[in-house]
């Protein structure tokens, strides 16, 4: 008896449950049904049209490099006496900046000085007798060697006969060997070429140098060179002489540039061409990045927008909260510009969320970006701030 009661509960308890829940989706469904629908459209920032003058914009960037750079090599061998060839240290034009041991041959310089002596005293009794005429002369060569200096001059020898002689007993070979072994010794001796600074140091004083060994780079910190590339649509509007903007954003100051050269062929990879700008100043530095603008022809009534709004030769407006595709011609663009005609005074074009973008659609604007020193008229913002209340982003 009481199994059979349970089991007529739990039926009822059941048709009870079905039935709330089908009456509970029926009033669900009925609010649905009479309550409103609201639609939502995607939101757009926009601007307006403001015409104006504007110009062509050549921008490029690029990394200096001192006009006056040379790496330092050893033409020669020896231990390195100096020990103030060191990154930062600066030199005066004609200053040693490298000083290489060369005792052992200055040592073998003055032995072949010496045997050069020998072979001139040895002649001069020939000379006296076939060819008194340059006797003086050889003489007075004779006695002018001195092995602690360099070699005096070669007498000028025209006469044939002598110059044959003279190589016969081979002095003119020891003579011609000993002024390039003097050339040689000179490279014991690295002078600086012009003032200048250290930049870089490889060796240091002690250290065995080898010939054809690096030793380090030194630089006018003077005087600086840019060097960029441009586009051929670009180079139309530089030129040999043009002065540039040029500037750090590390640094955030500015500097002039002069171009002093464009390469005459052009990179086939990338199609653009070479220049070259002379620039000088304070705070400027080896390998420092400048970016750099050079202004070109100014076209008027114009609008200069974000290259990345323009789509198929067009731009997206907003007419009356719908969006609205309109033709441009554009003039001239750059990395990051455009600059476009045929857009009119107070046209409001789209500045972002372009994704999927189409005419006729939908649009509320948040945001209306009216640029500083605007000239519309009250008649204007009229327009505009119906335009927004329609939107219902402005309130009366």
């Amino acid at each position: 008896m009481n199994d059979i009661t349970r089991k007529i509960s739990l039926a009822a308890l059941g048709v009870l449950v079905v039935s709330l829940t089908i009456r509970f989706l029926r009033m669900n469904r009925d609010v649905e049904i009479k309550g409103e629908v609201k639609k939502t459209y995607r939101s757009v920032r926009v601007s307006n049209v403001q015409l104006n003058n504007n110009n062509a914009e050549v921008q490029f960037s690029g990394k200096l490099s001192a006009k006056n750079r040379i790496d330092i090599f050893s033409e020669v061998s020896g231990v390195l006496l100096n020990d103030n060839f060191r990154v930062g240290n600066t030199f005066s034009s004609g200053d040693p900046l490298v000083l290489i041991n060369s005792r052992e041959f200055e040592a073998i310089l003055k032995a072949q000085k010496t045997q050069l002596i020998a072979q001139v005293s040895l002649i001069m009794g020939d000379l006296k007798l076939d060819f008194p005429n340059e006797y003086s002369d050889w003489n007075l060569f004779l006695n002018t060697i001195d092995v602690d200096s360099s070699l005096p001059k070669l007498p000028s020898v025209k006469n044939q006969k002598l110059k044959r002689f003279l190589s016969g007993k081979g002095v003119l070979n020891s003579y011609y060997s000993l002024k390039a072994q003097e050339e040689k010794l000179s490279k014991y001796v690295i002078s600086a070429p012009y003032n200048g600074v250290v930049v870089n140091s490889m060796i240091k004083k002690g250290t065995l140098v080898m010939p054809g060994q690096k030793i380090g780079t030194y630089i006018d910190p003077t005087g600086y060179e840019l060097e960029t590339e441009v586009s051929l649509s670009d180079l139309q509007f530089i030129s040999i002489g043009s002065v540039l903007d040029l500037k750090s954003t590390e640094l955030n100051k500015s500097w002039k540039g002069k171009v002093i050269r464009i390469n005459k062929s052009i990179n086939p990879s990338s199609q653009m061409v070479k220049l070259y700008i002379s620039v000088t100043g304070s705070y400027l530095k080896e390998g420092m990045f400048l970016n750099g603008v050079g202004r070109g022809t100014t076209f008027k009534n114009t609008l200069s927008i974000n290259r990345k709004l323009i789509k198929n030769n067009g731009v997206y407006l907003v007419d009356s909260g719908k969006v609205k595709f309109k033709p441009v011609d554009v003039l001239y663009v750059n990395k990051s510009k455009a600059i476009i005609q045929g857009l009119d005074y107070g046209d409001q074009y789209i500045l972002d969320n372009m994704k999927d973008l189409y005419e006729g659609m939908n649009v509320n604007v948040t945001h209306l970006n009216i640029p500083l020193n605007s000239k519309l008229n009250n008649e204007f913002e009229g327009k505009l701030k119906n335009e927004l209340r329609k939107q219902e982003i402005l309130k009366d």
